[in-house]
């Protein structure tokens, strides 16, 4: 290549480069924006329960996208939504940590589930993520590549250790990828390179693949804690019969001071005493009182 080939490779290099560090990172996420996960989504997810979700380890890495116009951190959010809170987002320099944090997690949590998620040459990076971690005995739930145009159908790219493999391509320009023989191969034709990640049916069959995921975790419902201090409690006497409410033959004799003794309980056995009264006695109208 001429020196004069080369200035419109470089000035074009330039210009982007320039552009990035002027706008920031992902500042064309919203060509591809995401809603809220429709109800059917949160309902499966909210299905599963939470402790089982939460040993949902999900590695995603992106491509050469500088702009995130693919919009893989809204990707990230929206599975992150679905409930599952564990979710790395990475870009291509993130290998190598990923590597640590996986290795790192499956030695302290034994009931981890790994899900590894790559986006155009991302892809290639999940790809040896995998791999890596082969000969730690750590396996791959789920492996999902979105627009892994430069992936090959060979062992490498579908590891014996992977349980499953989704290969998801959208329409391509030069690369198109290939199909998979131990993968769910998807091909949406109405979409490009940068819209297979955002597109419904990506998102309705991460959901779904999630969600099995999730259900193979062991959910097993802890009691509450043990309080000694509750043992100490003093605990109620057992309530003893009220003797008034006993029939009067059933009564102890202290308690005989109970039984009813006027008209307003039963009646009495004998007829109350008269005093007497005088024969001579004799009754004076009431006019003749003075």
């Amino acid at each position: 290549m001429t020196q004069q080939g080369r200035w419109p490779r470089r000035f074009g290099m330039m210009c982007l480069t320039t552009l990035t560090l002027a706008t920031g990172q992902g500042c064309l996420s919203f060509v591809h924006s995401l809603d809220l996960p429709p109800k059917e989504q949160m309902t499966s997810g909210e299905a599963i329960p939470t402790p089982c979700r939460n040993h949902v380890h999900i590695f995603i890495i992106h491509g050469m996208d500088p702009l995130d116009l693919a919009n893989l951190a809204g990707l990230t959010e929206y599975i992150q939504q679905l409930g599952y809170i564990k979710t790395h987002y990475g870009q291509l320099y993130h290998l190598w940590e990923f590597k640590k944090e996986l290795r790192r997690v499956h030695q302290d949590d034994p009931q981890a589930r790994f899900v590894l998620i790559g986006f155009s040459f991302g892809a290639n990076m999940v790809r040896e993520l995998a791999n890596a971690v082969k000969d730690d005995g750590i396996i791959i739930d789920l492996l999902v590549y979105l627009g892994g145009n430069t992936l090959e159908n060979d062992e490498k790219t579908q590891p014996a250790h992977v349980l499953h493999v989704v290969n998801i391509l959208a329409a391509g320009c030069i690369w198109n990828g290939t199909t998979m023989d131990r993968a769910d191969n998807r091909h949406f034709t109405n979409v490009w390179h940068f819209g297979s990640p955002t597109h419904p049916k990506t998102r309705e069959l991460l959901s779904h693949e999630l969600a099995v995921v999730a259900a193979r975790v062991p959910y097993v419902e802890t009691p509450p804690p043990y309080r000694p201090e509750l043992e100490e409690l003093p605990r109620p006497r057992p309530l003893r019969s009220n003797p008034a409410r006993k029939a009067p033959s059933e009564l102890a004799p202290e308690w005989t001071f109970l039984s009813p003794r006027s008209g307003y309980g039963e009646a009495p056995t004998q007829e109350l005493a008269r005093p007497p009264q005088s024969t001579s006695a004799k009754r004076v109208p009431f006019s003749m009182i003075p």
